[in-house]
């Protein structure tokens, strides 16, 4: 599998950012000053970014950039405010800065989210000439926080056992690297002097795409079981409007299944795709109704990015030369992301067995706990979802259609919702077949949802009665 990294022109200009806001009636472009601003910190919301109380970026999230806004000369008001359930939190102040013309800032929120601030980095000194690159690395990584790590840039095939670095520093630390040319490197960042198992390898970059411009890199953490997997952190490149993710080689795709079909019996779960050697690969060899795989319903199984991805799915020991079923068409699992398949339906009659895929997106948010729903009960229908605060309504509220909208209106077999952010606490979880005259199929009070959970509730029948549903709960 060729796992290399390549940093194309094609990739850059997918990756502008669309947030990016232009003021009007500022000085002309060429003359304004100019702010950047990067989120960096793993475990912060998303924010929104205002100068002098004007909203000017909004949803900014981890690891993204707004590129560099014009701004008018003169002392302007910084702050950003971190998105909370229900309300927003201005977590970095920045009084009366002065932006000179013609100068270009980038300001920086980094650390964990209780010692969130900012940091004003500096773009690298150097003037690129056409077949340059001119490089500025910051250690905005807090998980390798208070080690110092080596930091080597080299030729791809390199052997760096027994060499220096080309520089060190810790968390917070900025090294203009200078005007380079803009050829194929690796980079590799060592702990502990470990040159022989590197904490971070980029493999093969090429920075051709990038020739006349400057880049600055920040070492940001990997958020996720697929990336920290292969490395604690990852590396993201920054132009004057565009971001690039730079994963270290070793990463794969992460993927867990969930067994739902009442009707299909204990399982077992085969995987085909250009990437996988021997192909078809057992990578279930059995597992039965409301089981998961792995186990634990949290962790994930390691396997090769690809986009062309079959499951076939076989009675446990029929083998794979008698499928119950074949995805019918082929799935990209892609590099460094996490998925969660449900096995659905049933066997011989609608709705038919089917898999439901499903992006995870589990980087811990500390400020809120995030839930998506799975409707993953034939027999229940079109229903109703009310999440509401624990205690807030009784069940019987509820189903008098007492308790006003519901969280999730109109939900129907086969449908996976969005994430919800909840502010950490114990909630009611109630699914109703008919709100105002219905029942409640699902009925879970006091739930307990902490800071930084990532959960997927799906709703299912183990009993083949609206009494028996329940739910299965999947975490990060």
């Amino acid at each position: 599998m060729n796992m290399n990294h390549r940093l194309k022109q094609a990739s850059i200009a997918s990756a502008i950012i669309a947030s990016t806001v232009i003021f009007t009636g500022c000085a002309k472009e060429e003359k304004a000053p100019a702010l950047r601003i990067i989120h960096a910190s793993s475990d912060a919301p998303p924010v929104n970014v205002k100068l002098n109380k004007k909203v000017t970026v909004e949803d900014l999230d981890f690891a993204e950039s707004t590129g560099f806004i014009p701004v008018k000369p003169g002392n302007r008001d910084i702050a950003v405010e971190a998105i909370l359930p229900g309300d927003d939190l201005e977590v970095i102040k920045v009084d009366k800065f002065k932006f000179e013309k013609e100068q270009r800032y980038t300001v920086v929120a980094l650390d964990d989210t209780l010692n969130i601030g900012e940091f004003i980095a500096e773009e690298s000194a150097a003037t690129p000439a056409d077949n340059e690159v001119a490089i500025s690395v910051l250690h905005a990584a807090t998980s390798v926080r208070g080690i110092d790590v080596g930091v080597y840039v080299t030729a791809p095939d390199a052997v760096i056992t027994g060499t220096d670095p080309n520089f060190s520093f810790d968390f917070t630390g900025q090294v203009d690297a200078g005007a380079v040319p803009a050829d194929k490197y690796r980079i590799r960042i060592v702990a502990g002097g470990d040159t022989e198992n590197p904490a971070y390898d980029s493999g093969e970059v090429d920075l051709s795409g990038f020739a006349g411009q400057k880049l600055l890199i920040v070492a940001v953490n990997t958020v996720n079981s697929a990336t920290r997997d292969a490395s604690p952190v990852k590396l993201m490149a920054y132009t004057d409007s565009a971001q690039l993710e730079l994963l270290d080689t070793d990463t794969t795709s992460a993927a867990r299944v969930v067994h739902l079909s009442s009707t299909a019996g204990p399982v077992e779960v085969f995987a085909s795709s250009a990437e996988l050697p021997g192909s078809p690969v057992e990578i279930i060899d059995s597992f039965d109704y409301t089981e998961g795989a792995p186990a634990d319903k949290k962790s994930y199984l390691f396997v090769p990015a690809a986009d062309d991805y079959i499951f076939t799915v076989s009675g446990a020991g029929a083998g794979f030369d008698n499928p119950a079923f074949i995805t019918p068409e082929a799935l990209n699992l892609e590099k460094g992301k996490e998925y969660t398949a449900i096995a659905a339906g049933y066997v011989g009659m609608d709705p038919m067995f089917d898999i439901l895929p499903t992006l995870d997106m589990n980087r811990s948010i500390v400020t809120q706990a995030s839930v998506k729903v799975v409707h993953g009960a034939p027999l229940a229908g079109t229903v109703d979802v009310f999440v509401t605060p624990a205690d807030e309504y009784t069940t019987a509220e509820i189903l008098n259609g007492d308790a006003g909208k519901p969280t999730i209106d109109d939900f129907t077999f086969g449908t996976i919702t969005d994430y919800v952010s909840l502010t950490p606490g114990e909630y009611d979880i109630r699914v109703v077949t008919d709100a105002g005259a219905g029942i409640a199929a699902i009925d879970i009070q006091d739930f307990p949802l902490a800071g930084g959970l990532v959960a997927t509730v799906i709703a299912n029948e183990p009993g083949g009665a609206v009494a028996d549903f329940g739910v299965v709960v999947l975490t990060n």
